[in-house]
């Protein structure tokens, strides 16, 4: 049986559930996730179906599209409305599975292969729990246009962009913030260069930054790089033999000055808001891909940011007026950028001001929530919403 643990905070119930089993080894590697996905519904469904027996029957759901939490919704709560929360849609070509090009890894020390046809098949059959979502839902939401135009143009009439947003009243600049992140002291230091991610991998562009960074604190001594984040690829694939990615680039640079890189880990979210506040240079790479939260929080706190010159970065900034933008797939290039950019601090105050200035009107909390809740409500862009697909 699934498990299902109930809590409360104020005014909200929370009830916690999980799928009864693990994919089995024998399902075709096309469908393993996707009978993950199944499980994790199946669950979901009786978890639901036991509010609905306790005599709870909800006008709305607003749910996540991935993992398959809203596969089965609709049949535990026919007559809700069902609003889908979109992240991504899966491309084979010219997305971001193939933005690093074979040659680009091979430089880096991680062989993992082109796009093959195996390759292809497999990343085009995760879309399926997706599109059936898509079909199901009254309306969805999607974080940024860039996500949204991946989504099939059938489905573009059932969606609308809407950004999470951020708290940048919290992710604020404070010249006075603490310089004690962890247990490392970062007083005295006079150039800090910071990365931050959810995980050290290729897909936010991880060992083109340390590549980068060997060749930039040998030029410059004064240069310290603070790295936060979790040592585990979370949408990249694995290393043979269990090794990190950041094991992999510290045995390829072994000349690296290890005494000012400095590895945070995942850190408490004010210790992690101090750490960009304190920044001297931000930098955020990423393929492709689902935009991180950790780039607005960035430019909410007013940081010289050098970031990917990717589709979904260069939405998000609006263009070049809140970062520098590289091709970070050019290791040489992304280290004379951020040289640059570490000479011109004082050139780089009206970047600062306008990465502020472009989180507060693009990605406020403040001004975002009340069109969260006119959706939840039913009014505004997705009251009219039809379920039908449009061919």
């Amino acid at each position: 049986m699934n498990s299902v643990q109930a809590g409360s905070d104020g005014d909200i119930t929370l009830l916690r559930t999980e799928p009864r089993r693990r994919p089995a080894p024998t399902t075709h590697h096309y469908l393993h996730s996707f009978e993950a996905d199944v499980l994790m519904g199946q669950a979901i469904y009786m978890a639901c179906a036991r509010l609905r027996d306790a005599g709870f029957t909800p006008d709305v759901i607003l749910a996540h599209c991935g993992w398959g939490v809203a596969l089965y919704l609709r049949e535990v709560f026919p007559r809700a409305r069902l609003i889908g929360y979109f992240e991504w849609f899966y491309h084979p070509h010219d997305s971001d599975a193939d933005y690093l090009k074979v040659t680009d890894l091979a430089l880096l020390g991680v062989p993992l292969g082109g796009m093959s046809p195996d390759k292809a098949c497999r990343i085009r059959t995760l879309n399926a729990p997706i599109l059936m979502a898509l079909e199901d839902v009254d309306y969805g939401v999607v974080p940024t246009n860039f996500q949204r135009r991946v989504l099939p143009d059938s489905y573009q009439h059932k969606l609308t962009t809407l950004h999470d947003g951020v708290d940048t009243d919290f992710f604020r600049p404070d010249p006075a913030a603490p310089r004690c992140i962890g247990e490392v002291d970062f007083t005295g230091v006079s150039q800090l260069v910071t990365y931050a991610t959810r995980g050290l991998e290729p897909y936010r562009g991880f060992p083109h930054f340390m590549q980068a960074i060997n060749g930039l604190l040998r030029r410059d001594k004064s240069v310290h790089v603070a790295i936060a984040g979790e040592d585990r690829a979370f949408y990249s694939r694995a290393l043979p033999n269990g090794e990190t990615y950041r094991e992999r680039m510290l045995r390829m640079l072994p000349d690296l000055p290890l005494e000012r890189v400095h590895f945070l880990g995942t850190l408490p979210r004010a210790a992690y808001r101090s750490l960009l506040q304190i920044s001297s240079l931000h930098v955020y790479l990423t393929v492709p891909f689902v935009p991180s939260w950790s780039l607005v929080e960035a430019m909410a706190c007013g940081c010289h940011i050098v970031a990917a010159d990717t589709a979904p970065v260069r939405e998000v900034v609006s263009g070049t007026d809140a970062a520098e933008l590289v091709d970070f797939r050019d290791v040489l290039q992304l280290e004379e950028v951020m040289a640059c950019a570490l000479r011109r601090q004082e050139a780089a105050e009206d970047l600062r001001r306008q990465a502020r200035k472009r989180a507060e009107s693009g990605f406020s909390q403040v001004t975002l929530l009340p069109r969260w809740e006119a959706l939840l409500l039913g009014e505004g862009d997705g009251a009219a919403a039809s379920r039908i697909t449009q061919v």
